[in-house]
């Protein structure tokens, strides 16, 4: 039974896939992708301090900007939960 559980295996679960996840998850908040990504992979804890952490900037498709009060909302949404502003609609579709 020892021959199926491989050092490589132990590698790609505990480090690599943290890693990627930190990664996807500061792409989409407009963060450093390389640094969120080495500091998931040792230390997976911050995965938690990356998905509730607001955006640096505007992401499309994921995070504007409201126009009353500039707090980050996601892109789809109608009106602010924050200050309660009807939002412009996102392009044409």
């Amino acid at each position: 039974m020892a021959d199926y559980v491989k050092p490589q295996f132990f590698v790609f679960l505990i480090v690599l896939i943290p890693g990627i996840l930190g990664g996807w998850l500061a792409a989409n908040r407009g963060r450093n992708i390389a640094g969120w990504c080495i500091l998931c992979a040792f230390f997976p804890i911050f995965l938690m301090v990356i998905y509730f952490h607001k955006p640096l900037k505007e992401v499309e498709g994921k995070f504007k900007r409201c126009s009353s009060c500039h707090e980050f909302i996601k892109w789809r949404e109608d009106i602010c939960k924050y200050c309660n502003a009807a939002q412009h609609p996102i392009g044409g579709g």
